[in-house]
């Protein structure tokens, strides 16, 4: 007799304790967003507005950027903010090589700080002669860093060939011999 209640107690025990009760499942419910929503966090193409109100539109699937606005280009997509001091450190070395390589080589930088004054993000810029366009679009300026790796440390950069595929990933400081090296490996 009792071997007929083991198989019997396993299976209600697993039946049961894959459920959760039906307040957790309204909570599950109406934590996720509308599927339109789901859609647009899973999208992999952002549209991104520059400082200078221009568009940038790029796609990144698979380890691949494609961009009709960044095509041809070595791209390094740099996730900083202005309250960042090694974001700020690494300013100088991001310049100096957009302004060598600025045929070849493009940085987008995705501010990655919320309500920030136009005003003083244009001095912020001018201070630090920063000379690549500079990302505003909040909400997809975030979107763009949780679908990149979830990121969370900044300065955190992103480095495509010309051929669109990925090459590198910096967390922190950027280093200046390893991102001029790849630049040039890519322009071959």
């Amino acid at each position: 007799m009792k071997k007929l209640y083991l198989p019997f107690l396993i299976a209600f025990a697993i039946f049961f304790t894959g459920c959760g009760n039906e307040e957790e499942a309204a909570t599950v419910i109406k934590s996720s967003s509308d599927f339109k929503e789901l859609k647009k966090q899973t999208n992999k193409t952002y549209t991104l507005m520059t400082t200078k109100n221009e568009k940038i539109v790029l796609t990144v699937e698979n380890d691949i950027l494609t961009s009709q606005d960044l095509k041809n280009k070595v791209v390094l997509i740099n996730f900083w903010a202005t309250w960042c001091p090694p974001c700020i450190k690494e300013m100088p070395t991001l310049t100096k090589l957009q302004d060598k390589y600025k045929d070849d080589f493009v940085i987008v930088g995705v501010l990655y700080e919320k309500n920030k004054d136009l005003k003083e993000l244009e001095a912020f810029m001018n201070k630090y002669k920063m000379n690549f366009p500079v990302t505003i679009s909040e909400e997809e300026n975030f979107r763009m860093a949780k679908n990149f790796d979830d990121v969370k440390k900044i300065p955190e950069s992103f480095l495509y060939g010309k051929d669109g595929k990925f090459l590198e990933k910096y967390v922190g400081l950027i280093n200046e011999e390893s991102l001029e090296t790849h630049i040039k490996n890519s322009l071959k």
